[in-house]
C-alpha cells in the first residue's frame, strides 16, 4: 500500500504540537461562540470574537488541507497520502479533476479583485465576497465540477485559432513571408520597392491569424459581475490550483481579521454577512475533500491493522 503509517512515532513534524483540526473536525462546525440569531440585539464583542475565532480556524484548516494534498503531513497523525494514493479516491477521479480544477481556478482568479477593491470597509468587503460566491455557486450549478466536460480549447476552438481569412473568392494560395511582413526596414528608397512593401502589408493584414477573444464558454444570458471566466488554452493542474486557491482563501480570511481590529468595527450586518460567506466557502473547499480523506484514512487504518493482526496471531498459532 502506498500510504505510509508512522512507526515508533517517527512521523515528520507538522510544525505544531497540535492543530485546531484535532478538536473540531477541520472547522466544519462554527466557533464555540455562536452568533446571535438575526433580529436580536447586536453585540459587537460577541460578533468580533466569533469572527476572530472562526477565521483563525479556517486559516489553519486551509493550510492543513494544502499540506495534506502535497503529502507533507500525516492525516490526523495516521496515514501519509501521496498523489498516487489521492488518484485512487473517488473525489480525485481524473475525468472530473479537469472541470474541478477549472472551477477552482476561476474562483481563485476572481478573489484578488475583491481583496483589492473592497479593503476600506469590512461590510462592503463581505458583501462583495458574498456576491462573488453566489455567482460562483450559480456557475458551478451550470458547469458542474462532477461533469465530464473539458476545457474550452478542447471543445472545437483549435480550428478557429488557426483559421485564415480568405484572400479572395476561390483563392487558396499559401502566403509567403517578406521583410515587410515582419517589419524590417528597407534601405532602398525606390518607389517600386515602396509599392511592393505596401502591397505585402495589405496582403498580410488580410491574412492575420485570429485567436479566440471570448471568455469561457457560457450559455446565452449567462453573465457575471464579479466572477471572471477566462478562456483557458489547456486543463490546469488540480494540485497546483488547489494549493494556490488555499493561499488566496487564507489571504481572504486574513484580510477579514485585519479589517476588524476591534469590536468597534463590527457594525450591524457584519456578523451575518461573514456567516454567509464562511458557509459558502466551507461548502466549496472543505466538506467534500475532508469526507474523502476521512474515508480513505479509515480504510487505510483497517488495512494496516489487519496486517498487524496477521503478524501477531501468526506468532501465537
Amino acid at each position: 500500500m502506498a500510504t505510509v503509517p508512522y512507526v515508533n512515532d517517527s512521523r515528520p513534524s507538522t510544525g505544531k504540537a497540535s492543530t485546531p483540526q484535532s478538536n473540531s473536525a477541520f472547522g466544519q462546525g462554527g466557533s464555540s461562540i455562536p452568533l446571535p440569531p438575526p433580529g436580536t440585539n447586536h453585540n459587537p464583542h460577541t460578533v468580533y470574537q466569533h469572527i476572530q475565532d472562526t477565521a483563525s480556524k479556517r486559516i489553519s484548516t486551509l493550510d492543513y488541507l494544502r499540506k495534506a494534498h502535497e503529502g507533507r503531513v500525516y492525516w490526523f497523525n495516521t496515514l501519509l497520502f501521496s498523489k498516487s494514493d489521492l488518484s485512487r479516491m473517488q473525489f480525485f477521479d481524473p475525468r472530473k479533476l479537469a472541470r474541478r480544477a477549472t472551477n477552482y481556478l476561476i474562483l481563485g482568479l476572481s478573489l484578488p479583485s475583491i481583496l483589492d477593491l473592497n479593503a476600506s470597509s469590512p461590510l462592503e468587503y463581505l458583501r462583495a465576497l458574498n456576491a462573488l460566491l453566489v455567482e460562483f455557486e450559480s456557475y458551478q450549478q451550470i458547469h458542474s465540477p462532477d461533469g465530464l466536460s473539458s476545457s474550452s480549447l478542447s471543445r472545437a476552438r483549435i480550428p478557429q485559432m488557426f483559421k485564415r481569412a480568405a484572400h479572395g473568392a476561390g483563392t487558396k494560395g499559401r502566403r509567403t513571408s517578406s521583410a515587410a511582413d515582419i517589419g524590417l526596414p528597407l534601405s532602398s528608397s525606390d518607389p517600386a520597392d515602396l509599392r511592393i512593401m505596401t502591397n505585402n502589408m495589405a496582403s498580410a493584414g488580410s491574412s492575420v491569424v485570429t485567436f479566440p477573444i471570448s471568455e469561457q464558454e457560457l450559455l446565452p444570458g449567462e453573465e457575471y459581475t464579479h466572477l471572471l471566466t477566462p478562456s483557458l488554452p489547456f486543463d490546469p493542474d488540480f494540485f497546483e490550483i488547489f494549493a494556490t486557491l488555499c493561499d488566496v482563501l487564507i489571504d481572504c480570511y486574513t484580510r477579514i481579521i485585519g479589517l476588524l481590529p476591534s469590536p468597534a468595527m463590527c457594525a450591524p450586518g457584519v456578523g451575518e454577512m461573514f456567516a454567509k460567506a464562511d458557509t459558502k466557502l466551507r461548502k466549496v473547499i472543505v466538506q467534500g475533500i475532508v469526507k474523502e480523506f476521512e474515508d480513505a484514512s479509515r480504510s487505510g487504518a483497517k488495512f494496516e491493522l489487519a496486517g498487524v493482526n496477521k503478524v501477531v496471531l501468526g506468532g501465537l498459532v
